[in-house]
């Protein structure tokens, strides 16, 4: 677990209320990138615009938006990961690139997530996703694994 001075941290019914924000899923996404032989560039500048993050081995190549937590609750929550389809379906100008949505593993996104229940939509448009834990674990999913995972929320 990230170390986190007492007084940053709020619990209410043993619960963290501080956001997972966007720097931080951005931090270790980053490092389990290069964990995995990544090379990594923030900020990547494509056709239409500015995605998070590029990454590249010798085998593939990723353009991956991050989207976190701020104090908004659920509603923010749901607006961040449905502005960061948007983002990524307008940024999709390459085939043979791995578009992806990492995001924060948190219960305002698990109920967001459980909006696409039974959604094919993440499939057809061949989309990847990175659900980043606080602790440091990352999952990668593709569309039929975050259907899986989706169906167990």
């Amino acid at each position: 677990m990230i170390p986190t001075k007492s007084h940053d941290v709020e619990q209410v019914n043993n619960r963290r209320t501080d956001p997972f924000a966007e720097p931080e899923v951005e931090r270790l996404l980053i490092e389990h990138l290069q964990a995995n032989g990544f090379d990594v560039k923030p900020r990547y500048r494509v056709h239409s615009g500015i995605i998070d993050l590029a990454a590249r081995n010798a085998n593939e190549q990723w353009l991956i938006e991050v989207k976190g937590e701020d104090r908004g609750g659920y509603g923010s929550a749901e607006m961040n990961f449905q502005m960061g389809i948007g983002q990524l379906v307008s940024r999709m100008t390459e085939s043979g690139i791995k578009y992806a949505l990492a995001f924060p593993v948190t219960e305002d996104y698990k109920r967001v997530l459980r909006k696409y229940r039974g959604s094919f939509g993440f499939e057809r448009l061949g989309l990847r996703f990175f659900g980043v834990h606080r602790d440091n674990v990352i999952t990668a999913y593709d569309a039929s694994a975050l259907a899986d995972m989706i169906a167990t929320l």
